[in-house]
């Protein structure tokens, strides 16, 4: 199939036949990579991508997410476990005899070479006649708006244009899985805005099996269909973006994804903690009772002034608490709120009046127990 047939067909390519439920279009199995001196980089990791589906791969630097993305390319080898596609094991195969496209995160375009040369190097590479390498990659300049950049030199665009010219020169080649190295975080903010919509798009448009590497939540949420999040060479947790924001398996993933009130508290039983001063409502937890952490996030906590607390529903959490500090962040504004011992950090949007807080203000906090997520120490 041609990348123009695959980008008119709405209906996700390589398809299978409807009534036969398939296995991941990607899975790995075990996989694990370890480098001299008995250094575990990836540790038995484990997954099933649907075909068409965008994995990102998330995590602070040096988690393996990377090194993950290599192995998949076959830049580098596994120690163990296995790698299929279609139920194919291409553990063993080098990089290309596994159709693959590849974005790098420093584009590595060859400066010598003009942009459409740059975009058919895998064409020439896999002997394809002329005049088809000629209509592919017109094709593919088309898909990532850059018609006629043709005969210009890398050096001759801008970062964005150039992230563009990278990404066509993989999908040239009509990969069965497109893989992507952190290939915005040379951009500036705007421009990644843009790229990251744009790579949606496209993905989406073509069907096309993605694994995105990167370090940045917004990225990851907004972009994927899965998340893995990745600690210590180890997948820590894997599901759709609001699985990994709204129910996170651990206090790693729930303090490595968005903003979090990490705080000290004290589980009386699977429904009460003791934070501080006060004993308050969370969602249900199977922890023993006993010293453990909990995660609030500050944009669920509402902000009113100073009332009669037996006014306040029973059913939601209230606490007493003066302002610390206030911080401007544009679309927010952050409040540092003392509520008797913890400090807990308080975001609310800026638009329309809203309440007017100064330094030394006393204010209520209000948030429901199922925003109040408890996790071991």
């Amino acid at each position: 199939m041609t990348l123009a047939q695959r980008t008119l067909d709405p209906r996700p390519a390589h398809s299978a036949p409807a009534a036969r439920p398939e296995r991941g279009h990607l899975r790995l199995e075990g996989v694990t990579k370890r480098f001299a001196g008995d250094v575990n980089a990836v540790s038995d990791v484990n997954l099933d991508l649907e075909r068409g589906k965008l994995l990102g791969l998330l995590g602070p630097s040096g988690c393996g997410k990377t090194t993950t993305l290599r192995m998949i390319a076959g830049l580098l080898p596994i120690t163990s476990g296995r790698i299929l596609v279609d139920d194919d094991d291409i553990s063993l195969r080098p990089p290309h005899q596994r159709d693959f496209g590849l974005v790098f995160q420093n584009y590595a375009l060859f400066p010598h070479m003009t942009v459409a040369e740059n975009v058919a190097f895998g064409l020439d590479m896999r002997r394809v006649p002329k005049a088809e390498a000629r209509r592919r990659v017109a094709e593919a300049l088309e898909l990532v708006r850059l018609p006629g950049y043709g005969e210009r030199k890398p050096r001759e665009m801008s970062g964005g244009q150039q992230q563009r010219v990278a990404l066509a020169r993989a999908l040239v080649i009509n990969p069965r899985i497109l893989l992507l190295d952190e290939p915005l975080s040379n951009l500036d903010a705007k421009l990644r805005d843009e790229m990251r919509r744009e790579i949606r798009e496209i993905q989406q448009r073509l069907g096309i099996t993605t694994v995105f590497v990167t370090h940045d939540q917004v990225e990851a949420l907004t972009m994927c269909d899965v998340v893995g999040v990745m600690s210590g060479g180890r997948l820590a947790q894997i599901g759709t973006p609001e699985d990994i924001y709204e129910r996170p398996a651990s206090l790693f993933v729930a303090d490595f994804v968005g903003r979090t009130n990490i705080l000290d508290c004290e589980v009386l039983n699977g429904h009460r903690v003791r934070l501080g001063d006060g004993v308050y409502s969370c969602a249900a937890t199977t922890i023993r009772p006993g010293k453990a952490k909990v995660a609030i996030r500050p944009h669920r906590i509402n902000l009113t002034p100073h009332r009669d607390r037996a006014l306040l529903s029973t059913s939601t959490n209230s606490a007493e608490g003066r302002v610390l500090r206030t911080t401007y962040v544009g679309d927010i504004v952050q409040y540092d709120i003392d509520i008797g011992g913890p400090t807990l950090q308080v975001e609310t949007p800026t638009h329309g009046r809203g309440l007017a807080v100064a330094v030394g203000d006393k204010l209520l906090c209000e948030w429901r127990p199922d925003d109040m997520l408890v996790f071991e120490r």
